[in-house]
């Protein structure tokens, strides 16, 4: 027993001398599942090459499908090691967590892989937030929505939407060792407006019925909370999953966004 482990432990030594071989690793133990045209995009690889490496990482990884891999046991453990010797923090296993959930997980994953499928899409619901906030006394100011009992602003709004995405791109080019990704990132920028959508077409709704909003201001408060929530971690998702940056940084990058939108609201600079 102990000579077949002392083997384990070189075999696993040479496999992650090769940087590239780590860097599949963390990515799949940041995403979980992933195909080889999002690990192929991410590494900036040839098909050739990322097979090759693969193959020396059957003891680790296992293909759950025709092109599509995961850590098995035996990598999880190790990968955890590594990022524990790294200083990294470990997290839960991707396929029973409520932050995958949450964050659209398995939509991110498809956006990422084809970007270009999705983008006519994700146009149209950024369509409908910035003319929903045109028709209704409100305004967006970066992610959050300020009531303005005047009228609704569409340079407001766009300036904000400009805002969003320009710090999202930033911050995965910052964050993000690998290459590619990008087409991914922004199309699910995009699809992270899908619960602000669903908040104003809410608020739309109450105005149609001759509801007075001021009557329930606390629960379009709690709503816009939870929806802002959403879409936060879905901006974080959008990052984790096109651009492999780790829940440890993308979440804190949604987060001081979300800070920025406020200071920027409370100052009125938009």
């Amino acid at each position: 027993m102990e000579s077949k482990e002392a083997i384990d432990l070189v075999q696993v030594y040479n496999l992650l001398k090769n940087p590239l071989r780590r860097e599949i690793l963390t990515l799949l133990y940041t995403r979980g599942e992933m195909n080889a045209t999002q690990l192929k995009l991410l590494l900036n690889v040839s098909y050739g090459t990322l097979y090759y490496h693969l193959e020396f990482l059957k003891p680790l990884v296992s293909q759950v499908s025709r092109g599509r891999y995961v850590l098995n046991e035996k990598g999880l453990i190790v990968v955890e090691k590594m990022m524990r010797d790294m200083g990294a923090e470990t997290r839960a296993s991707p396929s029973t967590s409520i932050l995958r959930m949450m964050s659209m997980a398995s939509l991110m994953e498809r956006i990422s892989n084809k970007p270009s499928r999705y983008l006519a899409l994700g146009i149209t619901l950024m369509v409908i937030a910035v003319m929903l906030l045109y028709v209704m006394p409100l305004r967006m100011v970066i992610l959050h929505i300020s009531l303005n009992p005047s009228s609704g602003s569409l340079t407001t709004s766009i300036i904000s939407l400009s805002i969003v995405l320009g710090y999202v791109l930033l911050s995965g080019e910052i964050l993000s060792p690998y290459k590619g990704g990008f087409s991914g990132l922004l199309v699910g920028v995009f699809f992270s407006f899908i619960p602000i959508d669903a908040y104003l077409a809410f608020i739309l709704l109450l105005q149609q019925l001759n509801i007075q909003i001021t009557m329930i201001t606390p629960l379009l408060q709690l709503l816009f909370i939870v929806a802002h929530v959403i879409q936060l971690v879905m901006i974080a998702s959008a990052l984790t999953h096109s651009r492999g940056v780790g829940w440890e940084k993308s979440l804190p990058a949604s987060l001081i966004l979300s800070y920025l939108s406020i200071l920027t609201l409370y100052y009125n600079l938009l």
